[in-house]
């Protein structure tokens, strides 16, 4: 079975370019993680327990090579800014990160095929974690416990490293994947918002929103009002990205998020809705995914859609809505650098603000005891063995968390004289991208402490020792903040509440969801090459829907879609999913 899916692997990495696989960007040899297994057992095993607990300054420096799937940033090469100066100054490391952006998935297929990974693997999504494993290529964790305290003497992991040890072990007991984002959902942690420019959505009237569909008559009026921007740069309505894509258009189908429809953690070819437990296929004909792709066609129609939708990176998108050129938005945090810069222009209080259709319930992330389907593990056949197990260690100390989100004290935040935690640098944290830390500290713009792993191992909402939430964002000193001018408008408009949540909830417009999404068995190997097929199908003809001619062309296309799909075995995912969703609603009645 594995010869066979290593050999479709081989095959679909041969017809595609490999030169972004061999460009690590860097000149620190982070490609260089080749040794054999027995090979690293021997030397990494054998490295002096002296030199791993020596003081930084009696170290030897080292360079750590990482993937990161779930990395949103484009950026590689060896870690800079604040929180690496951290790394350097407590460990005496460095991380050479291997490039991520476009088609991670055929970047990790590479690596499986050459039977080699890097020496930190961050791994996004269970099915890829399950190819790691399958391949062999994955340290067992639980054989070095006594270099990951963090981990393994933290009762707040404990469940993870349970329930990752017994389900998603490959049957060994083994502890291969490390989960992240361990702990409590926060209040108000929405990530899947509809978002419209403020100042465009005031000056056409503010007019109430019912539905999905309402928003292409609303922003159709913005991009009238506002047919540029002041720099002459054409404005959209909607733009897209495609680099996320999988098995679907991703930037698509996040629209059900917004109706409690899951399409990504069950499975990005299935639907779950959250609230009735119910799941199907992503293809049934009144699946959600279709009124998704009505909506964009339709949007094309009116001539909203960013014809660039179709090839354009995160990046792209991410500098249009810096620019002002994007009207809707679909992400609680996508709006560049926009709102930042504008919320709090007396002139024109602008931003991208959240404004919710009436018919909505938005996605609820749930308790996260085990931690979501995203993982760190180390390769089993790195020449580094200690220093990535040290870091790996590191990375989920709790302290060293809540640096890499915060900022060090006494600089970004501090105490007050009640012992409460406030920041003290609004600036820099609320323009995380554009001003600069200090020097002394390792310089660099505020997210860069997190935001090459993206997620880290405790979830923001944790509760430390102190008594507070590991992120300033749930501090009561921040929360209470004096509220930008844009806030204040829009907490106007929603009757006088403080945050979104405040609103939903007593609506009914919240969809709290269930640690069983993160509790589904991937498929074997020769249904994921199955899946992998039919990706393929759904990502060509859910673009070519997106830009059809008319309602008919987008019709056909629908039809030969599913069509094809269906031949390629269609129906056994749906089968081989909805049996498992079942399986996950008892397991997880265990952790719930």
């Amino acid at each position: 079975m594995k010869k066979k899916l290593l050999a479709a692997l081989l095959a679909s990495a041969m017809v595609l370019s490999v030169t972004a696989c061999g460009d690590t960007g860097s000149e620190a040899g982070g490609s260089e993680t080749g040794s054999s297994s027995s090979q690293t057992q021997a030397s990494g095993g054998e490295e002096s327990k002296e030199s791993s607990d020596a003081a930084p300054a009696e170290r030897e420096e080292k360079t750590v090579s990482a993937f990161v799937m779930q990395s949103v940033t484009g950026e590689s090469g060896i870690w800079q800014g604040w929180g690496a100066k951290k790394l350097y100054d407590d460990l005496k490391l460095k991380i050479d990160f291997d490039p991520t952006g476009n088609e991670v998935e055929t970047k990790l297929q590479q690596y499986l095929v050459a039977g080699q990974l890097p020496d930190l693997v961050g791994l996004k999504g269970l099915d890829q974690a399950q190819l790691a494993m399958d391949a062999d290529l994955l340290l067992p964790l639980d054989e070095y416990k006594d270099k990951l305290p963090n981990i393994f003497e933290n009762e707040m992991y404990a469940n993870a490293v349970k329930y990752s040890q017994d389900f998603t072990s490959n049957d060994t007991g083994h502890l291969y994947l490390m989960p992240v984002a361990i702990g409590p959902t926060a209040y108000n942690s929405l990530n899947w918002v509809p978002m419209l420019q403020w100042d465009a959505y005031k000056q056409v009237g503010k007019p109430e929103i019912g539905t999905l569909e309402d928003y292409l008559d609303v922003v159709e009026k913005m991009v009238e009002y506002k047919p540029v921007t002041e720099a002459g740069e054409k404005v959209y309505g909607f733009s897209l990205f495609s680099d996320w894509d999988n098995v679907s258009a991703l930037e698509i189908s996040t629209l059900s998020f917004m109706y409690g429809i899951d399409t990504e953690y069950v499975s990005p070819l299935m639907e779950t809705n959250i609230l009735t437990r119910e799941t199907k296929s992503l293809l049934a004909d009144d699946s959600f995914y279709k009124r998704a792709l009505k909506f964009y066609f339709d949007a094309n129609q009116r001539g909203l859609l960013d014809p660039d939708s179709m090839s354009q990176t995160y990046s792209d998108v991410e500098a249009k809505f810096s620019a002002g050129r994007v009207m809707f938005s679909w992400f609680s945090w996508l709006s560049g650098s926009y709102t930042s810069d504008n919320q709090n222009n007396e002139e024109k209080v602008d931003g991208m603000a959240s404004v919710v259709a009436n018919d909505m319930k938005l996605y609820n992330a749930p308790e996260q005891t085990i931690g979501r389907n995203w993982y760190f593990a180390i390769a089993k056949d790195t020449k580094n063995l200690d220093a990535v197990l040290e870091l790996l260690n590191w990375m989920y100390d709790p302290e060293v968390c809540f640096y890499l989100t915060n900022g060090p004290q006494g600089v970004i935040w501090d105490f007050d004289e009640n012992g409460e935690p406030y920041v003290i640098e609004e600036d820099i944290v609320t323009q995380n991208t554009e001003l600069l830390m200090p020097e002394d500290i390792g310089g660099g713009a505020f997210r860069d402490g997190a935001y090459s792993f993206n997620t880290l191992g405790p979830q923001a909402a944790t509760v430390m020792d102190n008594g507070y939430t590991m992120s300033y964002r749930y501090w009561p000193s921040w929360l209470r903040r004096n509220p930008t001018l844009m806030k204040q408008e829009v907490n106007e408009m929603m009757g006088g509440v403080n945050v979104l949540a405040e609103y939903l909830e007593p609506r009914d417009m919240i969809a709290d969801s269930t640690q069983a999404v993160n509790m589904i068995t991937p498929a074997g190997d020769d249904l994921e090459i199955v899946i992998t097929q039919i990706g393929e199908i759904v990502k060509k003809y859910s673009w070519q829907m997106v830009y059809a001619a008319d309602e008919a062309e987008f019709e056909s296309l629908w039809s030969t879609m599913t069509e094809q799909a269906k031949q390629l075995g269609l129906d056994d995912v749906t089968a081989y999913y909805t049996q498992e969703w079942e399986k996950a609603l008892e397991i997880v009645k265990e952790y719930e």
